[in-house]
C-alpha cells in the first residue's frame, strides 16, 4: 500500500513530481501546477462509468472502470519510466480510487510514490485560504485607461506587472473571450497566487485596474482590496492608434469576425439601431477600421467613461509610444 501525503507535506518536497490521474476534462479545469496528467478514465469512459454507478450500480462502475484501466498499464508504465529517479505525488478529485491503484502500481514498479491526502480537493482549499489571507507587500501602480490604449501591452513588457487579462484569458468586456480560451475560476486562482507570490518581495507591481470581475471571473477580496487603495495612473492613447489596435488584437481571421458579427448583432440597446446597422455593413465589407471606430466610440468608451471619471489620479501619462510611456511609468514608480 503507498503511503499517503498532506499536501503542505508534498509542496515542500524537493522538486516532487505530481501525477493527476483524473480524466483531461478535470485536468484541464485546474490542477496543480506543473502536474502532468496519466488519466486512469478518458472523458467518455467517465461518463460512462459515472452512468453505471447512478443507474445499476456501485460494483458494476468499479468492475466496468478497472477493465478501462488495465487496458491503459502498458502506457501508464511507459509513460512513467522518464520519473525514474523523482519522488511521484499522485492525485485524483479526493484521493480515492483512481489515485490509489496508480500509485500503488507505481510503487509497485519501484517508484518512490504518494498518493495525495484528500485529493485535488486539498489543494484547492489550500490555494483559496492562501488567497483570502494574502497579505500584498509591495506598492501597486494601477493602470487604468479606455480600451485599445495598450494597458495590455505595457503589462508585458513592465517589471513586476500583474495581467491579470491575460491570466483569465478573457479581457472582461462583452467581447472580451474573441479570440481567446477563457480560464476557469480555480485555474484563474492557481495561477494569480503564484504570480502574487513571485513578485511579494519587490518594491511595487504594476497591475490593470479592472472592476471585481474579469469576464466571469472574480478577484480575491485580498487583491481588489489592495488595489483600491493603489496609485492609480490614467493611459490615454490617440483615436487613431486606438482602432489600429482593435484591429489587431480583435479582428484575427474570418471565423473570429464572424463572432464579432454575432455579438455585435444583439448591441441594440446599447447603440443605436442606425450605428448598429452601420457596423455590421462595415463588418460584412471587411471595412474593419470603421467596425472598431464605432466599436469604440459608441460602446466601448461610454460603457468605462463612467466608472473611470471616479477615480482619482496621480498623473495622466499618454501610450502614442509604447517605449515613452514605459519610461515615464518607471519614472513614477522611482519617485
Amino acid at each position: 500500500m503507498p503511503e499517503t501525503i498532506t499536501i503542505k507535506e508534498a509542496l515542500a518536497l524537493n522538486n516532487p513530481i505530481f501525477v493527476d490521474v483524473r480524466s483531461p476534462k478535470e485536468f484541464q479545469q485546474d490542477h496543480i501546477l506543473n502536474a502532468i496528467n496519466i488519466p486512469v478514465l478518458s472523458d467518455e469512459e467517465r461518463h460512462i462509468v459515472g452512468t453505471i454507478y447512478k443507474q445499476v450500480s456501485q460494483d458494476q462502475a468499479i468492475e466496468k472502470g478497472m477493465e478501462y484501466y488495465e487496458e491503459k498499464i502498458p502506457q501508464i508504465k511507459e509513460f512513467v519510466k522518464n520519473y525514474k529517479e523523482k519522488t511521484i505525488i499522485v492525485y485524483c478529485w479526493r484521493g480515492g480510487m483512481r489515485s490509489k491503484i496508480i500509485a500503488t502500481l507505481f510503487e509497485s514498479l519501484g517508484y518512490k510514490t504518494y498518493q495525495l491526502k484528500g485529493g485535488y480537493k486539498t489543494y484547492r482549499t489550500l490555494i483559496l485560504e492562501q488567497l483570502t489571507n494574502f497579505k500584498i507587500k509591495p506598492k501597486l501602480f494601477v493602470l487604468h485607461g479606455l480600451t485599445c490604449t495598450g494597458k495590455t501591452n505595457l503589462l508585458q513588457k513592465l517589471p513586476n506587472a500583474i495581467d491579470l487579462e491575460g491570466l483569465a484569458q478573457h479581457r472582461g468586456s462583452l467581447y472580451g473571450a474573441i479570440g481567446l480560451k477563457p480560464r476557469s475560476q480555480k485555474m484563474f486562482d492557481n495561477l494569480l497566487l503564484k504570480k502574487l507570490e513571485e513578485l511579494n518581495n519587490q518594491p511595487f507591481i504594476f497591475i490593470e485596474g479592472e472592476s471585481r470581475r474579469v469576464g466571469d471571473l472574480m478577484l480575491p477580496e485580498s487583491l481588489w482590496k489592495a488595489m483600491k487603495k493603489g496609485n492609480n495612473l490614467l493611459i490615454e492613447r490617440d483615436l487613431n492608434i486606438r482602432i489600429k489596435e482593435m484591429v489587431k488584437e480583435y479582428f484575427l481571421n474570418p471565423k473570429i469576425v464572424e463572432e464579432i458579427k454575432e455579438i455585435s448583432s444583439k448591441l441594440w440597446k446599447v447603440i443605436s439601431k442606425e450605428k448598429k446597422a452601420e457596423l455590421l455593413t462595415n463588418l460584412n465589407n471587411n471595412e474593419f477600421e470603421k467596425a472598431a471606430e464605432i466599436l469604440l466610440i459608441n460602446y466601448y468608451d461610454p460603457l468605462y467613461n463612467h466608472s473611470l471619471n471616479k477615480i482619482n489620479y496621480s498623473s495622466t501619462i499618454k501610450n502614442n509610444d509604447l517605449d515613452v510611456c514605459i519610461k515615464e511609468l518607471l519614472e513614477k514608480v522611482s519617485l
